[in-house]
């Protein structure tokens, strides 16, 4: 037992040794490389198409963009009233969906505006 305790103090102290040692030796500074101009060797990047607002409105109100047929539509999941299971797939196009959005606001409007008061 003497013997084993007395064998690893004595990798402790070389382990120990050893980190506290002097750090390698770097490699020799090299000179830096020639310089060009850098609008000389760099392509300009390709430009990134430009995002549609509505687009980026009908991502993050959830919706997913998907192709169909050759179009680009977006579709979320909404779930199911009294199921737990699934949802529906609401699909269109931007413009389909800009739609459905603005008459669904006018139906909500004309709904509340010939609402009657409670107690009349």
């Amino acid at each position: 037992m003497r013997f084993a305790a007395t064998v690893l103090a004595c990798l402790g102290v070389g382990a120990a040794s050893g980190a506290l040692g002097d750090p390698p030796a770097s490699p020799p500074a090299t000179a830096p490389p020639a310089t060009t101009p850098s609008s000389a060797t760099q392509t300009p990047a390709p430009a990134k198409p430009a995002v549609d607002p509505e687009e980026k409105r009908l991502i993050a109100q959830g919706y997913r963009a998907k192709m169909r047929h050759g179009e680009k539509v977006f579709c979320r999941t909404e779930p199911e009233l009294g199921s737990r299971l699934g949802g529906k797939e609401i699909c269109g196009t931007v413009a389909d969906l800009k739609a459905q959005q603005a008459s669904t606001r006018e139906e909500i409007q004309r709904e509340q505006r010939t609402m009657t008061p409670p107690g009349k």
